[in-house]
């Protein structure tokens, strides 16, 4: 569905609307999008207020509590990141020391063809994966970052969290984000 924001009307129906859709679906896909001329967090702080709605959080945990799965995809990533529904499970308020997306450390955007290594297969998305395949993948964000203290690192690589790592053309990992 298409979520409307152009007046509060239109957020007011796309948020019934897709608290419907939501009682009928096992998936929600997040897809990205810019807006705002994509300022800093732009499209994933809005989608990740709205999944704060509390009848749309209602909805999603609903949607997990049923074995439901939720996949980000750009933009749709950093509002699951932004909500706390990754790496947490759960929508919340963020801590200051929760992983979050944040600019390139080239401080630009990049838009190019990449290397990914498989790193987990746990996940229902990567389940027919192999760990350590290599797939080339389009990127294009300025904002692409995955930034996590140690501890957190640590933590979402012993519960298999971590699922794609940037590699080299030879399939060595991790490497540095672009």
């Amino acid at each position: 569905m298409v979520f409307k924001n152009q007046n509060s009307q239109d957020v007011k129906e796309s948020i019934e609307s897709m608290k419907l859709a939501l009682q009928q679906s096992q998936i929600l896909m997040l897809s990205g999008g810019f807006s705002s001329g994509d300022e800093p967090d732009g499209s994933g702080k809005f989608i990740a207020n709205e999944l704060q709605n509390e009848i749309l959080h209602a909805e999603i945990q609903a949607l997990l509590d049923r074995d439901g799965l939720i996949l980000g995809i750009c933009n749709g990533f950093q509002a699951l990141v932004k909500s706390g529904l990754l790496p947490n499970g759960e929508i919340g308020s963020l801590q200051a020391d929760d992983p979050t997306l944040t600019h390139n450390e080239i401080n630009r955007h990049i838009s190019r063809m990449v290397s990914t290594r498989v790193a987990s297969t746990l996940s229902p998305w990567t389940s027919l994966m192999k760990p350590g395949d290599i797939h080339k993948i389009a990127i294009s964000h300025g904002e692409g970052r995955f930034y996590a203290n140690q501890q957190w690192v640590q933590k979402l690589k012993e519960n298999g969290q971590i699922c794609f790592q940037y590699a080299d053309e030879q399939g060595r990992a991790p490497l540095a984000s672009p």
